[in-house]
């Protein structure tokens, strides 16, 4: 299949063109589009069809689009189309999309420009930016979603452009570039790396007076509207010209980048996300936000994709903890002033870990346009404008085996295969908890792994097990719960109530109307409350109004239920 969304809408099947439908039902596959390969939170679809103000039938209205733009599809291509608990996605192969297929050639473009491969890196971003045959979704109404993605893509081909211009100037071929240029400077005036290269262009097109003049309309055009003189870059550029005194441009690789980066985590399985990662990572001003269950492995994942990537940065990479700190930045204000004057000209990797909401993320995205941010957190971050999602989700068993062998003597895993899947299983799968496993096994090497399931068997104490040096399945999850608790929401305080209440039921699945007679309170409210344990991966939602706890957060529930908050902190691992 092929989809287009770089100017119309189309879609297309064996060369033969679909129908996407009626509007609501086009403007639900655009944004199924743009965020391909991940998922539309139901919440964000209903606010781009209806704004503020939905109808009553806005759910039943959104499964007939669902349902009519999957019967426009080929039969054999009908599963393309996925519901979700929370969303729908849409999965597109990497060479159906044209906006996928204009960002890797963006991409592939920087990297060549970056080694001095400069004649590969015009071609790349010639083919990037003949894509485009209009503005994004040109013949799609834009709510609030669409309209946030068309200015992050916006920026992205404007960034192609100049990347293009600046190509040419390397090549020597500076009058290609200048009436680009201009049309970008009119349209954007208060674009001081278009406005530089245009002054460079007509400079080493012999046309001193054109590129002074470009400077003072640069210099006209920032003062009126920003109050400010122009950048230094810019001042330094003026003063050369000035003094005839401009080299031309050389193309070199960058040699050593600055690199912040924790070293790189080892990965088992895990192809399908790195890919994922890896071919979206790159676009300036983009956002990329992993999200899943604590232990899922968010943070090593993240990482290791930073560092596959790290080439297509040649200002470098830095990675931020967003964990709350137990000793405090003394002056945070002037510490994140200081981080947004330095990234503000800058296209760097910026990797931003463990956020506890969008809040924490916000101040990070100002005024660092030109880098890409690469976010991992338990709940999702839906209200972050403009950022593309993937949820990690527990490993598979046969990967949780490999995981598992990868960090133990394989051999006394053969042993006893049934222990060691029986062990996989109390661990939920979850990378962290396997790894403490591993960690526990290799410091007891005369332990068989049936010894360790037995110790693990209990599930009085099966947390306590789960802890290893610094590594606590405990801590883990309980970052998610001391988040609410900590909250001034209300909705949170209850939140976390009706988890604690959870833990001493014994069974892991529940009702929101049984729950909601458990806590003698009204069933909306109940339901609120754990659609909000989901979004913070302490529940699973299964199907309409049931919900069901994993072993470990059922046994972390119990732990609240039956102990003080002052008294859980006391526990081992948190």
């Amino acid at each position: 299949m092929e989809f287009t969304v770089l100017g119309g809408l189309a879609m297309r099947a064996n060369g033969r063109l679909l129908r996407p439908g009626a509007p609501k039902q086009r403007t639900l596959t655009s944004l199924l589009l743009v965020r391909a390969n991940t998922l539309a939170p139901l919440h964000e679809i209903t606010e781009e069809l209806w704004g503020s103000a939905p109808p009553k039938s806005a759910t039943a209205n959104l499964r007939t689009y669902a349902a009519r733009l999957r019967a426009a599809f080929p039969a054999a291509e009908r599963d393309r189309l996925i519901v979700r608990p929370l969303g729908y996605q849409l999965r597109v192969e990497a060479a159906e999309l044209d906006l996928k297929a204009f960002e890797d050639r963006a991409a592939s473009g920087r990297a060549a420009l970056e080694k001095g491969r400069v004649e590969e890196a015009l071609r790349h971003f010639e083919t990037a930016l003949a894509l485009w045959r209009g503005r994004l979704l040109e013949d799609v109404p834009h709510g609030p979603v669409l309209a946030a993605r068309e200015v992050a893509i916006d920026e992205q081909r404007r960034a192609v452009q100049e990347d293009r211009c600046e190509a040419l100037l390397l090549l020597g071929r500076p009058s290609p570039a200048i009436w680009p240029l201009r049309s970008l400077v009119t349209e954007l005036p208060l674009r001081e790396r278009a406005w530089a290269l245009l002054m460079r262009a007509l400079y080493a097109d012999h046309d001193v007076a054109g590129a002074l003049d470009a400077y003072e309309q640069a210099r006209v055009a920032i003062t009126g509207s920003l109050g400010i003189e122009p950048g230094e870059d810019l001042r330094r550029l003026h003063q050369a010209i000035l003094r005839r005194d401009l080299r031309p441009p050389r193309a070199v690789a960058s040699a050593f980048p600055p690199c912040r980066l924790p070293r790189k985590p080892v990965i088992v399985g895990r192809e399908p996300e790195l890919s994922f990662l890896t071919q979206r990572l790159g676009a300036a001003g983009g956002v990329v936000v992993v999200h899943g269950p604590a232990g899922a492995g968010k943070s090593s994942l993240a990482l290791h994709a930073a560092h596959l990537v790290a080439d297509r940065y040649p200002d470098g990479q830095l990675y931020v903890d967003l964990r709350p700190r137990r000793r405090p930045v003394s002056d945070p204000d002037a510490a994140l002033a200081r981080y947004q004057s330095l990234l503000a000209e800058r296209r760097m990797l910026v990797v931003l870990d463990n956020a506890p909401e969008v809040a924490s993320v916000r101040p990070f995205l100002a005024a660092a346009r030109l880098c890409t941010f690469l976010v991992t957190s338990c709940p999702m971050l839906t209200t972050l404008d403009g950022a593309l999602h993937l949820r990690l989700d527990r490993l598979g068993q046969r990967e949780a085996m490999a995981f598992l062998a990868h960090h133990v003597d394989p051999g006394r895993l053969r042993e006893d295969p049934g222990a060691a899947a029986e062990v996989v299983r109390l661990c939920g799968r979850l990378p962290l908890a396997l790894r403490i496993a591993a960690a526990r096994l290799v410091a007891h090497p005369g332990w068989s792994v049936r010894e360790l399931l037995e110790r693990m068997a209990d599930d009085r104490h099966r947390l306590d097990e789960l802890q290893a040096g610094d590594l606590s399945m405990r801590a883990s999850m309980y970052a998610q719960v001391e988040h609410l608790m900590a909250s001034e929401h209300p909705m949170d305080r209850l939140a976390i109530e009706v988890f604690r209440q959870l833990g001493s039921l014994p069974a892991a699945e529940i009702g929101a109307a049984e729950a909601a007679r458990r806590l003698h309170a009204p069933v909306r409210r109940i339901s609120r409350a754990l659609d909000r344990l989901v979004e913070m991966e302490l529940l699973d939602f299964r199907a309409r109004d049931r919900y069901r706890m994993t072993e470990l957060s059922r046994l972390l529930a119990r732990d609240l239920a039956t102990v003080s908050r002052g008294a859980l902190r006391l526990m081992p691992g948190v």
